[in-house]
């Protein structure tokens, strides 16, 4: 799977966002300059994420963008599904649109993007904003103990 930079971009939006005081305002240029982002690409970002309920926009001289609800209730695997779509969902089914493989009723393929498809939601949806803003060294350690590893001795 490739993250697109939409949603590399719109992950560190968030997290930066997510750093801020409760319902402070950032504006785009802010989060631009902080982060080091072409302006007009977050702006169609942070759009998407607000149709989507994600974040929220705040109209004045002290506006700007702010979460829509806690960090602790926005999943990594929320923003990924808005921003990139499903990778690995009917894997099969769209390969077959191209080229008829001929093994949709018996596959042993098949398995295996069944359970990366689930590994990597689980993985994803465990995860919310508020655990991605400690520090890198913080939030890898956590990472590190928290989330299981497939298989259990990295062997499948």
């Amino acid at each position: 799977m490739q993250v697109s930079t939409k949603t590399e971009y719109g992950l560190r939006c968030l997290v930066l966002l997510a750093r801020e005081k409760k319902d402070a305002a950032v504006s785009i240029t802010h989060m631009a300059q902080q982060e080091r982002l072409p302006k007009q690409y977050i702006q169609q970002i942070l759009l998407r994420l607000r149709r989507a309920g994600i974040v929220k926009s705040i109209r004045g001289t002290e506006g700007g963008f702010a979460l829509a609800k806690p960090s602790s209730e926005i999943s990594v695997g929320a923003v990924v599904r808005i921003l990139e779509g499903v990778p690995f969902e009917n894997t099969c089914s769209r390969f077959n649109e191209r080229s008829n493989c001929g093994h949709m009723h018996d596959c042993s393929i098949r398995p295996i993007w069944q359970r990366v498809s689930k590994t990597l939601w689980d993985t994803l949806d465990h995860i919310s904003l508020l655990a991605l803003v400690p520090e890198e060294a913080a939030v890898d350690f956590h990472f590190e103990k928290a989330l299981p590893v497939i298989g259990g001795n990295g062997s499948v």
